[in-house]
């Protein structure tokens, strides 16, 4: 491995992005950038009021996840992200305004910030998009069993189903993969797993990823 390489997993709420961002840092030996819903005060008010708490929540999730981008990336370490910046932004606060849960005052305020934030943040060399419908990742939910996570509605999950499909098309700031979560199995099978690298690989200049696993 000849210089620093910085890849990230996008995907919905129980798409299993997190299980595969941590298979792949185990495979490839890079550090996880993970989503820290315990270290965001704000999580399990939104889910019972998400008008009140989904500005505060959203600048949270946000401030957070370009902090630890812009560390990995002045340090010049090898990392995976466990969900973008940019998500933050153009999906989740976007989704909350498009629903009347976040007003056009908070939505201006926290379009303003974010441009801002995110504004010289250098995009991953590869993006890959784990894509499930939101049927399947209300199953993942309710096996995973987070207390605050049952209460999601499954309209919420469709219509950032619906914003994650609309995103990836038109996504341009670097290479992007798509990868259909309900045909892999990335737990439980290795040969599904070594496909998926395969193809991280093939999508990645070769002097950035040498494989020795």
């Amino acid at each position: 491995m000849s210089a620093q390489v910085f890849l990230a997993v996008a995907g919905s709420i129980g798409s299993g992005k997190t299980t595969l961002t941590e298979r792949l840092v185990t495979r490839l030996g890079f550090l996880g950038l993970f989503e820290s819903t315990a270290a965001n005060p704000y999580l399990a008010d939104f889910y019972h009021d998400m008008p009140r708490y989904a500005l505060s929540l959203q600048l949270r999730f946000l401030a957070q996840r370009v902090q630890d981008t812009r560390d990995i990336q002045a340090g010049g370490i090898s990392a995976i992200q466990d969900r973008t910046c940019y998500e933050d932004a153009d999906i989740f606060a976007a989704n909350l305004h498009a629903r009347g849960d976040m007003d056009a005052r908070d939505w201006e305020t926290y379009a303003l910030i974010a441009r801002q934030l995110l504004s010289g943040l250098e995009p991953p060399h590869l993006l890959v998009y784990l894509r499930r419908s939101p049927e399947s990742c209300l199953t993942q939910i309710r096996k995973r069993g987070r207390s605050y996570e049952q209460e999601i509605p499954r309209d919420y999950l469709v219509d950032l189903g619906r914003r994650y499909d609309v995103w990836f098309q038109s996504y341009d700031l670097g290479p992007k993969m798509l990868v259909h979560g309900e045909e892999h199995d990335f737990l439980n099978s290795e040969a599904d797993l070594d496909a998926l690298v395969e193809r991280i690989r093939e999508a990645l200049p070769q002097r950035m990823l040498a494989f020795d696993h």
